[in-house]
């Protein structure tokens, strides 16, 4: 759940290896109206390119969508299809999204609204006062402002009637910055806003109109520059968060919003059903005859406590449990939270604030104190991160938290939770892509990322929910590494036109338990949506997967895992599969090319060559190369005419020791004056064949055995141990044998365990 706080300060390292001429998988630009309405249906117009030939929309709230009827050709143009979607009644108003899937595949996930206010068009003409858009409120405006311009809006009010303004552009991946004047028809400023706390630099005002009449409103770019938006009019709560900010599945909560303009709202109860697996989900309020505001609420399965005042003061402090997730808000400037819980011995806590990332401006400074009142450890808050701590109490007893805002601010919107874990080494993961594109009878090639905190160990990398026909590289991020490559192969019968919903997921056995994580896409969402600061956390893991069209040529490695290790080298055979007409050479890469690979491991790729199937690489290691296993990537790109087939391969790489050594000692038992036969044996690396020399360690006086070698062909050899008729009878705990090989100009070395020899 915390994923994305913890992700954001990623770079997005991925990567999209699907066989492609040009870009043919759909991709949404805009859409017209700009939100949907609960309960309704909606004809609604998606605009893009490669949207021919539409199947089906895919949406990620239960509405149903089909295609519009009346319009020409409808579901066959390629800049533009139509759809009826109808919206559920119960369906809270907020940020969604909505895929086209056609032939060709899915397009990237497009964020769509909910709004229960009326949509009309922004006429564009309307960029000086005396030009401005006269509107009825309440209403919802769609518009886009140019570069170095803005729009004017004009309405009527009645005495005393209050009104909130509401511009969403950030937060639904705009790249307009926007900034609201409220002026009257004088042009004389009323009110203004550049960024309102917790709406990620979007712009609102809320204002109670002295006089009845005509005003205006000004909408632009702080920096004067452009971009889409969304304003909305009307009497609604402006809500940055819900409050409290988690409900506990299986347990009625009541929830409502904080934020602006919150007065005169009805808590709402929300009862998750125990079974329910979502971890984010969408609500919104109104008042009585208005509009709706809107939040996000997390799901979790952990106790939720909701504090009380007054807890200012030690005295008046909160009773909780540490196995509860604190829910708190400052209602006044320099409001403190106290809450005291007992803890035991060695016991260990990791306490990590939320705020921010669900839209509370709150920026957290806590502190965990012990029953003097001395403070034992503090949070750390660096940059966007919202604070964490780790502690592992000393002794039992008693111990306060005390929570603050930095700066000391308070207000509604000043709402916070402290979620409250046992400490366990973990990670994080990140994927690269959030529409998976697998072309029929080739691969699609993705980046996972991976956060460490306190486990460094191999993450096993696979794929949840695949359909029939699709499998996944057995991928791995191998200890010390930070991100592997995974790889989605389709059979030639993978059918177009469906969408899957898939999960990448990272699985590590952390002390006696399996470890599974989810790839989370926020920084996907993120870069591709003018770098938004939050993305929507009820999409960090919608991952989608459909067929694309068949590639122009597709490869395997032979072997698919490649063994060898410190010092060796090993020979992979790359096999192409070329479709008709695409006989060019295959250029062979790794990917990325300057830290693809674990330290010490170098590849030397061959291309295909023009009308070859095959070319021979050599994988290498040197002495420094960790042992254990890895991925490495490999594209391979193939330019025919104007056509260009890319493909990607996750090799896995499994590095061993060079040889392991065995003592077979035959009974361990030698007499004075006699001979024994043990048996040296070698298991050799795949990577090596050579003869082996073995001799034995730590003979006792009175013992010899002559050296021996095993020859390449062969994994044994047999030394014969020869006692001095005047030998000590003792019993000897570690005799050895080594082994000594070459590899090139490298010196091989094993030494088997130990085993009991008893001179009798």
């Amino acid at each position: 759940m915390l994923v994305c706080r913890l992700m954001k300060s990623l770079p997005i390292v991925l990567g999209l290896c699907a066989s492609v001429v040009v870009a043919q998988e759909p991709v949404i630009n805009g859409t017209v109206p700009g939100a949907l309405v609960p309960g309704a249906a909606t004809q609604f117009q998606i605009n893009g390119g490669n949207l021919a030939v539409a199947k089906k929309l895919w949406l990620s709230f239960p509405g149903e969508a089909v295609l519009a009827e009346g319009i020409e050709k409808n579901g066959e143009n390629p800049g533009q299809v139509t759809y009826k979607i109808n919206v559920p009644a119960e369906t809270a108003c907020g940020i969604y999204a909505t895929r086209v899937v056609t032939d060709k595949g899915i397009s990237p996930l497009r964020l769509i609204f909910i709004d229960d206010l009326p949509s009309i068009a922004s006429v564009g003409s309307n960029v000086q006062l005396a030009s401005a858009q006269v509107v009825s409120v309440p209403t919802a405006i769609d518009g886009a402002v140019a570069g170095l311009s803005w729009q004017y809006f004009k309405f009527s009010v009645t005495a005393g009637q209050r009104l909130s303004f509401e511009v969403l552009a950030r937060r639904i991946g705009s790249s307009l910055d926007p900034f609201l004047r409220l002026l009257d028809t004088k042009g004389r400023e009323l009110a203004y806003n550049d960024d309102t706390p917790g709406l990620s630099s979007d712009s609102s005002i809320i204002y109670t109109f002295k006089d009845a009449g005509e005003y205006l409103l000004e909408l632009r770019d702080i920096k004067y520059g452009g971009g889409t938006y969304r304003l909305r009019i009307g009497d609604f709560p402006v809500a940055t968060v819900a409050y409290p900010l988690a409900v506990q599945r299986g347990i009625a909560t009541n929830v409502t919003l904080a934020g602006f303009a919150v007065d005169g709202l009805s808590p709402m109860t929300l009862a998750v059903p125990p079974t329910q697996t979502a971890e984010w989900m969408n609500f919104s309020l109104k008042r009585p005859n208005g509009a709706s505001g809107y939040s996000t609420v997390a799901v979790v399965s952990t106790p939720q406590f909701l504090e009380h005042e007054p807890n200012n003061t030690a005295e008046q402090a909160n009773q909780v449990d540490l196995s509860h997730d604190i829910n708190g808000r400052f209602e006044q400037p320099g409001d403190v939270d106290r809450f005291v819980f007992a803890a035991k011995k060695d016991q260990s806590i990791t306490l990590t604030g939320i705020t921010r990332q669900q839209g509370s401006p709150t920026d957290l400074n806590f502190r965990i104190l012990n029953k003097d009142g001395g403070q034992v450890a503090a949070a750390e808050d660096s940059g966007t991160s919202e604070g964490s701590l780790t502690f592992k109490f000393p002794s039992d007893g008693e111990y306060s938290l005390v929570v603050e805002d930095l700066n000391h601010r308070g207000g509604s919107e000043h709402v916070y939770r402290i979620a409250a874990t046992t400490t366990s080494p973990q990670f994080s993961l990140a994927g690269s892509l959030d529409a998976l594109n697998i072309p029929a009878g080739g691969s699609v090639m993705a980046t996972v990322t991976a956060v460490r905190t306190g486990y460094n160990g191999p993450i096993e990398l696979s794929a949840l929910n695949l359909p029939a026909g699709v499998t996944a590289s057995k991928s791995v991020i191998g200890a010390g590494r930070n991100d592997a490559a995974i790889t989605l192969q389709a059979g030639p019968d993978f059918a177009a036109g469906e969408l899957y919903n898939i999960a990448i997921v990272g699985t590590a056995r952390i002390g006696d338990a399996d470890v599974v994580i989810p790839a989370e896409i926020c920084g996907v969402l993120k870069a591709r949506n003018n770098n938004m600061r939050w993305s929507p956390l009820m999409l960090s893991k919608s991952v989608a997967a459909s067929s694309a069209p068949a590639p122009g040529f597709a490869w395997r490695a032979e072997p698919s895992v490649v063994v060898f290790g410190k010092d060796l080298s090993a020979k992979v055979k790359l096999i192409a599969t070329r479709a008709a007409g695409f006989e060019e050479g295959v250029v062979v890469a790794v990917t990325p090319a300057q830290n693809g690979l674990p330290a010490g491991v170098t590849v030397a790729v061959k291309n295909i060559d023009k009308g070859q199937t095959e070319a021979e690489i050599v994988i290498s290691a040197n002495n420094q190369a960790a042992l254990g296993d890895f991925t490495a990537a490999l594209t391979g790109t193939l330019k025919q005419g104007d056509k260009t087939a890319v493909q990607g391969m996750a090799l896995r790489l499994n590095l061993t020791a060079p040889m392991t050594m065995k003592l077979d000692p035959a009974g361990g038992k030698i007499s004075k004056g006699g001979e024994l036969i043990v048996k040296a044996i070698v298991e050799r690396n795949p990577a090596f064949a050579g003869p082996v020399n073995v001799t034995l360690q730590n003979l006792p006086a009175g013992i010899t055995a002559a050296p021996a070698t095993i020859p390449a062909d062969q994994t044994s050899v047999d030394l014969k141990l020869t006692a001095t008729a005047d030998v000590a009878a003792a019993t000897i705990n570690n005799l050895t044998v080594k082994g000594d090989a070459m590899a090139g100009a490298a010196k091989l070395e094993a030494t088997s365990a130990a085993v009991t020899l008893a001179v009798e």
